[in-house]
């Protein structure tokens, strides 16, 4: 997946945010496959240590924008320009997802994410953590601590 790296640039006190190139298929396969389970723990009852209702509401902004946004051909990108509290809790929302539907896998609950979504879920975890670690030194150790963490980090490197 070549194509240029995340970047973070200040923008006051916002940050600019580019998340991609990736697959635009990839793309939407994850991105389908990830609504249709932030639905369903919406649904179910609350009793998830990784996930909560706020969380959820965050990925699920992201992921309701980022659909009309997936091309037909050309890779998918996105760019935003985020406050740097906004996108530290927007990456912990995303590491929370992630556990938690880890888990639900793991324990039969619920169906492992698509293949094909793989490599766009790959450049998100990269790119977020990569535009968090870039904000400052607090947030990079933050995103490290995360990286160690995150299965999907390791190989997002």
């Amino acid at each position: 997946m070549a194509g240029r790296p995340a970047v973070t640039v200040a923008f006051g006190e916002r940050l600019r945010v580019d998340v991609g190139p990736a697959p635009p298929a990839s793309a939407a396969a994850w991105i389908d496959w990830a609504d249709e389970a932030c639905d369903q723990l919406r649904t179910e009852p609350v009793s998830s240590e990784w996930i909560t209702d706020d969380a959820l509401d965050d990925v699920g902004r992201c992921l309701e924008q980022w659909k009309p946004t997936v091309p037909d051909g050309d890779d998918f990108r996105w760019q935003a320009e985020i406050d740097p509290e906004r996108l530290e809790y927007l990456v912990h929302a995303f590491f929370r997802l992630d556990r938690q539907l880890s888990a639900d896998v793991l324990a039969g609950e619920r169906p492992e994410a698509p293949h094909e979504g793989r490599p766009f879920y790959v450049v998100l975890v990269r790119d977020l953590l990569r535009a968090l670690a870039m904000e400052s030194p607090g947030r990079a150790a933050f995103a490290e601590r995360l990286r160690s963490a995150w299965p999907t980090a390791a190989d997002a490197n």
